[in-house]
């Protein structure tokens, strides 16, 4: 099988974990237009909402077939319907069954259940505990709804964690601040998602109250975390 895929976020160790029969798309647009299979993968959010409508359908192949096990939302009901009746679509393939779908021809439709089964549900405490284990101890960051994926492996006896807006010049005043109270940087990483961005400074020695009251004044800055 030939995959085409499309993730304008991906990582680079996600990238280097994909085989080499997954090719990138240049755009959504040449996902539709060269796949005879389209899945989604992605969260439901403002930007998401009826992503799937009757332009993108117009751009699929002839007899394309669309699966949807992400969230309904994504989705514009109306407009799958009608390009299955046109015969636009050959299947819609999802588990977010609604009303307007279960009568139509080509839908094939079943419970939503991915969630539901014992194992993901021991999985998912497994994995809420671990992060959450891991953001209280490092100030790491991983899966969040509303943050970048942020982690860097603690070497040092200090750490600072920022929480702040993706403005420019910000990384910069905070290394500025440091640097005036002669604290060595040993470690950073910096990531950012939309308006928000978290930074974390491994630093040798310690910031002083005066310091991180600075830090905390910086116009942007949310929040700011000692993890000694």
């Amino acid at each position: 099988m030939n995959v085409l895929g499309y993730d304008p976020y991906i990582s680079v160790d996600a990238a280097w974990g994909l085989s080499r029969s997954v090719r990138h798309a240049a755009s959504l647009d040449q996902v539709y237009t060269e796949c005879d299979y389209v899945t989604l993968h992605l969260p439901l959010n403002a930007s998401t909402k009826n992503m799937i409508g009757p332009a993108q359908l117009e751009k699929f192949k002839e007899g394309a077939v669309l699966l949807n096990f992400a969230r309904g939302g994504l989705v514009d009901t109306a407009a799958v319907v009608a390009a299955l009746e046109s015969g636009k679509l050959r299947r819609y393939v999802t588990d977010f069954p609604e009303d307007a779908l279960l009568c139509c021809k080509g839908v094939i439709a079943m419970p939503h259940l991915g969630a539901s089964t014992p194992e993901s549900e021991d999985n998912c405490a497994v994995m809420a505990a671990t992060e959450l284990k891991n953001y209280l101890l490092y100030g790491n960051v991983r899966n969040a709804v509303n943050l970048p994926n942020c982690e860097l492996p603690k070497n040092g006896n200090f750490r600072l964690t920022l929480f702040h807006h993706n403005i420019p010049n910000m990384v910069g005043q905070i290394t500025a601040i440091l640097a005036a109270d002669n604290i060595n940087i040993e470690h950073m990483v910096n990531n950012s998602r939309g308006e928000y961005a978290y930074t974390i400074i491994d630093i040798e020695p310690p910031v002083g109250e005066e310091g991180l009251e600075k830090l905390r004044a910086i116009k942007g800055m949310v929040r700011v975390r000692v993890i000694g």
